[in-house]
């Protein structure tokens, strides 16, 4: 039997979907486990959350959930396991930080995580940075932290500053 190559061998149509469903299978488990390698969110926080511009050593809150501040106050107070959300906002980008404190060891241990976000061009969040922080006072005016050589003041109140 002779092969007459101009004639076309046709795959069958269930055979190209079945490889079609594959193949998109296969890339949203690649897709899905990729995701998952990068935290994307911080983690909620036991105490609350504030709102500012600018988060550094005069650090001034535009907002707070009740009894949020009181909270993370008493805890850095007492070295006792609580954690704070803040979020930073500009125009459109900003960045969410949860201070974690945690009991234990000679000192008060302290953690920030913090995640960048974007509203440009559809929206996006960077993957979470973990660094781990210095209480170094807590104060009437709040608690004072020394995190990656940049300071900190989470204040015992809302007290909104210019701009």
């Amino acid at each position: 039997m002779q092969v007459n190559p101009s004639r076309r061998t046709r795959i069958p149509r269930a055979i190209v979907i079945l490889c079609a469903v594959i193949v998109a299978a296969a890339a949203a488990v690649v897709i899905t486990w990729r995701v998952s390698q990068h935290q994307t969110a911080t983690p909620p926080a036991s105490c609350g959350s504030a709102v500012t511009h600018f988060l550094n050593g005069q650090t001034h809150l535009l907002g707070a959930d009740h009894g949020a501040l009181t909270c993370f106050d008493a805890a850095a107070r007492s070295c006792r396991p609580a954690s704070l959300h803040v979020t930073e906002i500009g125009v459109d980008t900003g960045t969410d930080y949860t201070f974690t404190i945690e009991s234990g060891g000679a000192s008060c241990r302290v953690t920030e995580q913090s995640n960048f976000y974007s509203a440009n061009g559809g929206g996006s969040t960077g993957p979470v940075t973990t660094t781990s922080c210095l209480r170094t006072a807590v104060t009437g005016a709040g608690v004072s932290l020394s995190c990656a050589g940049q300071d900190v003041l989470i204040p015992a109140k809302v007290q909104p500053g210019p701009g």
